[in-house]
């Protein structure tokens, strides 16, 4: 209910903010409070001013707080100001207060809005014990195990290499990419899906286990990543902060078929003796924190010296929210939004994942598909940061994901955009004549596409740019299963400019 009481508030504000002086009326300054993020140390939250040149602010544990601490607005219209704090203590109820201050001097009504910080684990590890607040990164390059394919084969540090630097045209080395999400959503060894996906049974805690063994395990991914970054630091220096890693949650699945919802609902195994029913969100929770716990205990034994876990993330594209939900933030109309919802919990069990993450100081992040339902209320879910797939670049005949739609979502809901290609974009690998699939799956484009797919992926880069996100929200790299390696070690020259371009874009952002 807080977004529609924090809604109210500001028209209440605007409306008794008038003053009449003789002949002339003065606007005082406005003001909207909403809580963007808690964790045990951090809060985050943005300030809608109206008619504000600069707000003060300030919090306390106890009454009201002195408002100490000013931001400028740069202006004295109608803004959103994001603001950020540090050092809180866990498990503790705060006071947040802001006033507006217009370009004569007067003050608005102050606003204030209560809060509690996340209280913590008593089992943290030590990188976790050590944060103030769950990382950031300004970028993330998904990488996939891509097991079901037989190109290209396992990750290799070599492989990893393109993605921790790059060399540019004028011999000058870079560190490349913050942050890495490891993703996967098939098991081919039993048939089975890590996601919701219809028409496919569900994967089991056996295909969990699996999943944490090839990332996680001694000879896994994750340490191959390690032995990257240490060879990339030996031309480089220390990297400036370690090079993050996002697990993914494999989705608890209510049904072993979801297609089927005769299917059983205790099929993925049992935790300490116990066999779990998805049909419980409880036990849903369960076998999330079971995941996780797993995660972190084996980076902890890994003892990696230049990669270090920063959290999870939402496996399913979609997330359909109860109608309730959705009404206790003030959103109606959103039918298709709301499709089986009762099938899938998402409204109870995404908030407490990324609570229980919250209290080890790890993050939760999210990509959905292009309007992909429960974008809306992403914060409202918990989520530390969410990114869009504009899905334009394999669009195909027709244009059904424009750009511009994507943008003015990214803009509205305060989200990164994914940077998407595939090997469609590889001159080099796409020269034996072989087809790539469009947004349907159709095998369709060939190499004759690709001045058509260069010029898409510079698209994104040209829309995030003059849309003035870039620099000030975080950018997701999608790039198939191997599209990023191929296009960096290519010697067409095409393939070569493009890859320069997308890494000038990605190591010159400000957020950087």
């Amino acid at each position: 209910m807080r977004k529609v009481a924090l809604a109210f508030t500001l028209l209440a504000l605007m409306a008794s903010t008038c003053k009449q002086n003789g002949s002339e009326r003065t606007f005082l300054p406005a003001l909207r409070l909403e809580i963007t993020g808690v964790t045990g140390s951090m809060a985050s939250f943005d300030i809608t001013s109206i008619d504000a040149e600069k707000i003060a602010y300030g919090c306390s544990e106890t009454g009201n707080p002195v408002l100490a601490d000013t931001l400028q607005t740069g202006g004295t219209g109608s803004m959103v100001n994001p603001v950020r704090l540090t050092d809180l203590k866990p498990g503790t109820d705060y006071t947040f207060c802001a006033q507006g201050i217009g370009p004569g001097g007067e003050k608005g009504k102050v606003a204030s809005l209560g809060f509690s910080t996340v209280a913590l684990s008593p089992n943290l590890y030590s990188w976790e014990a050590s944060r103030s607040a769950v990382p950031e990164f300004a970028d993330i390059s998904l990488v996939t195990l891509g097991r079901h394919n037989a190109n290209p084969p396992a990750w290799t540090p070599e492989r990893f290499a393109s993605h921790v630097s790059y060399t540019d045209g004028s011999g000058t080395p870079h560190w490349l990419f913050d942050a890495f999400l490891c993703i996967d959503s098939f098991d081919p060894q039993r048939g089975l899906s890590y996601t919701l996906t219809n028409g496919r049974k569900s994967s089991v805690k056996a295909s969990w286990e699996d999943l944490l063994e090839l990332w996680l395990g001694d000879d896994g991914a994750i340490k191959k990543l390690d032995l990257a970054v240490a060879k990339a630091a030996q031309a480089l220096g220390e990297p400036p902060r370690p090079r993050y890693v996002v697990m993914s949650l494999p989705d608890p699945v209510m049904f072993s078929n979801f297609s089927d919802k005769n299917s059983s609902t205790v099929y993925w195994g049992g935790i300490d003796g116990r066999q779990l029913d998805f049909s419980k969100p409880q036990d849903q929770e369960a076998a999330y924190k079971w995941y996780m716990d797993e995660c972190r205990r084996r980076f902890n034994s890994l003892a990696l010296s230049h990669v270090e876990l920063c959290g999870f993330y939402i496996l399913s594209e979609e997330l359909h929210l109860s109608p309730d939900f959705y009404k206790s933030h003030g959103l109606t109309g959103v039918e298709t939004e709301t499709f089986n919802w009762k099938y899938k919990h998402w409204e109870e069990i995404v908030p407490w994942a990324a609570s229980y993450a919250h209290s080890c100081n790890e993050g939760m992040w999210w990509i959905p598909y292009h309007l992909g339902p429960g974008y809306k209320l992403w914060k409202e879910l918990g989520l530390d940061m969410a990114f869009m797939q504009p899905n334009y670049y394999w669009d195909n005949n027709s244009i059904s994901h424009p750009l511009g739609k994507t943008i003015e979502a990214l803009k509205r809901y305060n989200m990164g955009i994914e940077l998407e290609f595939e090997y469609s974009l590889v001159a080099e690998v796409m020269a034996d004549g072989r087809l790539a699939p469009d947004g349907s799956g159709n095998m369709v484009f060939s190499k004759e596409d690709i001045p058509l797919l260069r010029n898409r992926v510079r698209e994104y880069m040209d829309a995030y740019r003059d849309s003035g996100l870039y620099g000030y929200l975080p950018i997701a790299v999608y790039s198939g299963t191997d599209a990023w390696h191929q296009l960096a070690v290519s010697k067409d020259p095409g393939d070569m400019k493009m890859f320069e371009d997308i890494c000038q874009f990605i190591v010159n952002s400000p957020l950087k």
